[in-house]
Protein backbone atom coordinates (compact mmCIF):
# COMPACT_ATOMS: atom_id res chain seq x y z
CA UNK A 1 0.00 0.00 0.00
CA UNK A 2 1.34 3.41 -0.95
CA UNK A 3 1.76 5.85 1.95
CA UNK A 4 2.30 9.50 0.96
CA UNK A 5 3.96 12.15 3.11
CA UNK A 6 3.10 15.66 1.98
CA UNK A 7 4.88 18.49 3.82
CA UNK A 8 3.48 21.80 2.55
CA UNK A 9 5.13 24.17 5.02
CA UNK A 10 8.89 24.37 5.67
CA UNK A 11 10.21 22.78 8.86
CA UNK A 12 13.40 24.36 10.17
CA UNK A 13 14.64 21.49 12.24
CA UNK A 14 13.90 17.79 12.65
CA UNK A 15 15.19 16.60 16.03
CA UNK A 16 12.57 14.79 18.14
CA UNK A 17 9.74 12.89 16.46
CA UNK A 18 6.62 12.06 18.49
CA UNK A 19 3.48 10.06 17.87
CA UNK A 20 1.06 7.68 19.55
CA UNK A 21 -1.99 5.58 18.80
CA UNK A 22 -5.35 4.95 20.41
CA UNK A 23 -4.54 1.88 22.50
CA UNK A 24 -5.39 1.37 26.18
CA UNK A 25 -7.08 4.50 27.54
CA UNK A 26 -6.37 6.21 24.20
CA UNK A 27 -3.22 7.33 26.03
CA UNK A 28 -0.89 7.42 23.03
CA UNK A 29 -3.28 9.44 20.93
CA UNK A 30 -4.27 11.76 23.78
CA UNK A 31 -0.66 12.56 24.67
CA UNK A 32 0.33 13.25 21.06
CA UNK A 33 -2.75 15.30 20.29
CA UNK A 34 -2.33 17.37 23.44
CA UNK A 35 1.30 18.20 22.67
CA UNK A 36 0.26 19.11 19.12
CA UNK A 37 -2.58 21.42 20.17
CA UNK A 38 -0.50 24.62 20.03
CA UNK A 39 1.74 23.49 17.19
CA UNK A 40 1.46 24.20 13.48
CA UNK A 41 0.12 21.66 10.99
CA UNK A 42 2.77 21.46 8.27
CA UNK A 43 1.68 18.43 6.29
CA UNK A 44 -0.35 15.25 6.04
CA UNK A 45 0.12 11.51 5.66
CA UNK A 46 -2.30 9.96 3.16
CA UNK A 47 -3.15 6.41 2.10
CA UNK A 48 -5.96 4.69 0.26
CA UNK A 49 -8.46 3.27 2.74
CA UNK A 50 -7.94 5.84 5.50
CA UNK A 51 -11.06 6.56 7.63
CA UNK A 52 -13.52 8.57 5.49
CA UNK A 53 -14.10 11.19 8.19
CA UNK A 54 -13.23 14.87 8.70
CA UNK A 55 -14.42 17.38 11.28
CA UNK A 56 -13.97 20.96 12.43
CA UNK A 57 -11.74 21.77 15.39
CA UNK A 58 -10.54 25.19 16.47
CA UNK A 59 -12.08 26.76 13.38
CA UNK A 60 -10.19 24.56 10.93
CA UNK A 61 -10.68 21.30 9.07
CA UNK A 62 -9.22 18.36 10.99
CA UNK A 63 -7.69 15.86 8.55
CA UNK A 64 -6.93 12.19 9.06
CA UNK A 65 -3.18 12.06 9.76
CA UNK A 66 -1.54 15.43 10.31
CA UNK A 67 2.16 16.25 10.49
CA UNK A 68 2.77 19.02 13.04
CA UNK A 69 5.76 21.11 14.04
CA UNK A 70 6.12 22.62 17.51
CA UNK A 71 9.34 24.52 16.90
CA UNK A 72 12.57 23.68 18.65
CA UNK A 73 12.95 20.58 16.54
CA UNK A 74 9.84 18.73 17.81
CA UNK A 75 7.83 17.29 14.92
CA UNK A 76 5.19 14.59 15.02
CA UNK A 77 2.17 12.93 13.49
CA UNK A 78 -1.26 12.86 15.12
CA UNK A 79 -3.66 10.21 13.80
CA UNK A 80 -6.96 11.95 14.37
CA UNK A 81 -9.28 9.09 13.38
CA UNK A 82 -7.11 6.03 13.90
CA UNK A 83 -5.35 3.81 11.37
CA UNK A 84 -7.26 1.38 9.16
CA UNK A 85 -6.30 -2.13 10.26
CA UNK A 86 -5.45 -3.22 6.72
CA UNK A 87 -2.96 -0.35 6.41
CA UNK A 88 -1.26 -0.73 9.81
CA UNK A 89 1.85 -2.58 8.61
CA UNK A 90 2.52 -0.34 5.61
CA UNK A 91 1.73 2.81 7.57
CA UNK A 92 4.10 1.96 10.45
CA UNK A 93 6.87 0.92 8.07
CA UNK A 94 6.57 4.06 5.95
CA UNK A 95 6.46 6.28 9.04
CA UNK A 96 9.63 4.73 10.50
CA UNK A 97 11.48 5.15 7.21
CA UNK A 98 10.27 8.76 6.83
CA UNK A 99 11.55 9.61 10.32
CA UNK A 100 14.93 8.00 9.68
CA UNK A 101 15.28 9.64 6.26
CA UNK A 102 14.61 13.13 7.65
CA UNK A 103 17.51 13.02 10.06
CA UNK A 104 15.64 13.04 13.36
CA UNK A 105 17.88 12.43 16.37
CA UNK A 106 15.32 10.34 18.23
CA UNK A 107 11.67 9.30 18.34
CA UNK A 108 9.39 9.25 21.38
CA UNK A 109 6.31 7.05 21.11
CA UNK A 110 3.39 7.12 23.54
CA UNK A 111 1.18 4.21 24.58
CA UNK A 112 -0.66 2.86 27.59
CA UNK A 113 -0.24 -0.10 29.96
CA UNK A 114 -3.02 -2.02 31.66
CA UNK A 115 -3.23 -0.41 35.10
CA UNK A 116 -3.98 -3.78 36.68
CA UNK A 117 -0.34 -4.72 36.03
CA UNK A 118 0.99 -1.83 38.08
CA UNK A 119 3.44 -2.69 40.84
CA UNK A 120 4.12 -0.37 43.76
CA UNK A 121 4.10 3.37 43.18
CA UNK A 122 5.56 3.34 39.67
CA UNK A 123 3.56 5.45 37.23
CA UNK A 124 4.97 4.11 33.98
CA UNK A 125 7.36 1.83 32.16
CA UNK A 126 9.58 2.45 29.15
CA UNK A 127 10.90 0.45 26.23
CA UNK A 128 13.70 1.61 23.97
CA UNK A 129 15.52 0.40 20.90
CA UNK A 130 19.10 -0.85 20.96
CA UNK A 131 20.27 2.35 19.26
CA UNK A 132 18.63 4.48 21.97
CA UNK A 133 20.44 2.54 24.68
CA UNK A 134 23.81 2.67 22.91
CA UNK A 135 23.51 6.43 22.45
CA UNK A 136 23.04 6.90 26.19
CA UNK A 137 19.89 8.97 25.64
CA UNK A 138 17.81 9.85 28.74
CA UNK A 139 15.26 7.46 30.26
CA UNK A 140 14.40 9.54 33.31
CA UNK A 141 15.31 6.66 35.58
CA UNK A 142 12.12 4.83 34.55
CA UNK A 143 12.02 1.06 34.74
CA UNK A 144 11.91 -1.02 31.57
CA UNK A 145 8.79 -3.02 30.75
CA UNK A 146 8.87 -6.39 32.51
CA UNK A 147 9.76 -9.51 30.54
CA UNK A 148 6.65 -11.38 29.45
CA UNK A 149 4.55 -8.26 28.86
CA UNK A 150 3.91 -7.16 25.30
CA UNK A 151 3.29 -4.06 23.23
CA UNK A 152 0.70 -4.66 20.52
CA UNK A 153 -0.82 -2.91 17.52
CA UNK A 154 0.65 -0.05 15.46
CA UNK A 155 2.91 0.96 18.35
CA UNK A 156 4.54 -2.48 18.33
CA UNK A 157 5.09 -2.39 14.58
CA UNK A 158 6.54 1.12 14.63
CA UNK A 159 8.89 0.20 17.48
CA UNK A 160 10.07 -2.92 15.67
CA UNK A 161 10.73 -0.98 12.47
CA UNK A 162 12.83 1.54 14.40
CA UNK A 163 14.79 -1.37 15.88
CA UNK A 164 15.29 -2.82 12.41
CA UNK A 165 16.53 0.57 11.13
CA UNK A 166 18.87 0.87 14.14
CA UNK A 167 17.16 4.14 15.02
CA UNK A 168 17.00 5.52 18.59
CA UNK A 169 13.40 5.39 19.81
CA UNK A 170 11.85 5.52 23.28
CA UNK A 171 8.38 4.18 24.12
CA UNK A 172 6.64 5.80 27.11
CA UNK A 173 3.97 3.60 28.71
CA UNK A 174 2.05 5.03 31.67
CA UNK A 175 -0.38 2.76 33.51
CA UNK A 176 -3.96 3.44 32.40
CA UNK A 177 -7.41 2.64 33.73
CA UNK A 178 -8.83 -0.03 31.39
CA UNK A 179 -12.38 0.53 32.66
CA UNK A 180 -12.53 3.96 31.01
CA UNK A 181 -12.65 4.70 27.27
CA UNK A 182 -10.06 7.45 27.80
CA UNK A 183 -7.62 8.09 30.62
CA UNK A 184 -6.43 11.73 30.55
CA UNK A 185 -4.55 11.30 33.82
CA UNK A 186 -2.34 8.59 32.31
CA UNK A 187 -1.82 10.78 29.25
CA UNK A 188 -0.77 13.67 31.50
CA UNK A 189 1.83 11.40 33.13
CA UNK A 190 3.25 10.60 29.68
CA UNK A 191 3.34 14.26 28.66
CA UNK A 192 4.92 15.33 31.96
CA UNK A 193 7.57 12.64 31.57
CA UNK A 194 8.34 13.76 28.03
CA UNK A 195 8.41 17.40 29.13
CA UNK A 196 10.96 16.79 31.87
CA UNK A 197 13.05 14.39 29.81
CA UNK A 198 13.59 16.87 26.98
CA UNK A 199 13.29 20.17 28.89
CA UNK A 200 10.10 21.29 27.16
CA UNK A 201 7.53 23.15 29.26
CA UNK A 202 4.02 21.74 28.75
CA UNK A 203 0.98 22.53 30.93
CA UNK A 204 -1.19 19.39 31.14
CA UNK A 205 -4.17 20.93 32.96
CA UNK A 206 -6.37 20.89 29.86
CA UNK A 207 -6.01 17.16 29.15
CA UNK A 208 -9.25 16.14 30.87
CA UNK A 209 -11.33 18.54 28.80
CA UNK A 210 -9.64 17.36 25.62
CA UNK A 211 -10.30 13.72 26.57
CA UNK A 212 -14.01 14.41 27.02
CA UNK A 213 -14.19 16.10 23.63
CA UNK A 214 -12.28 13.21 22.05
CA UNK A 215 -14.66 10.62 23.56
CA UNK A 216 -17.61 12.42 21.94
CA UNK A 217 -15.75 12.68 18.64
CA UNK A 218 -14.80 8.98 18.60
CA UNK A 219 -18.35 7.97 19.44
CA UNK A 220 -19.60 10.02 16.47
CA UNK A 221 -16.99 8.41 14.20
CA UNK A 222 -18.06 4.93 15.34
CA UNK A 223 -21.71 5.80 14.74
CA UNK A 224 -21.05 7.05 11.21
CA UNK A 225 -18.91 4.07 10.28
CA UNK A 226 -21.55 1.66 11.62
CA UNK A 227 -24.24 3.45 9.58
CA UNK A 228 -22.06 3.27 6.48
CA UNK A 229 -21.45 -0.45 7.04
CA UNK A 230 -25.19 -1.08 7.44
CA UNK A 231 -25.95 0.84 4.24
CA UNK A 232 -23.35 -1.17 2.31
CA UNK A 233 -24.71 -4.43 3.72
CA UNK A 234 -28.27 -3.48 2.81
CA UNK A 235 -27.29 -2.52 -0.73
CA UNK A 236 -25.65 -5.94 -1.26
CA UNK A 237 -28.88 -7.68 -0.27
CA UNK A 238 -30.65 -6.22 -3.32
CA UNK A 239 -27.97 -6.93 -5.91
Amino acid sequence: MKIEFKVFKPVENYEVFITGFAGIGIVGHLATKYIARNCEVVGVVRYRGEPPVVSIEGGRLLLQNEIFSCGGGVVGVVNNYGIHEAATYDYARALAHWVAANGFKTAVLFGGLDGRLRKGDDLLRVVYTSAYGRAGLPTGGAKVLEQGLQIVGPLALLTSFFEELDFPALVVLPYADVTRPADPYAASIAVDFFSKLFGISIDTSGLRQMAEELERELEEVRRRLEEQSKREETSRLYI
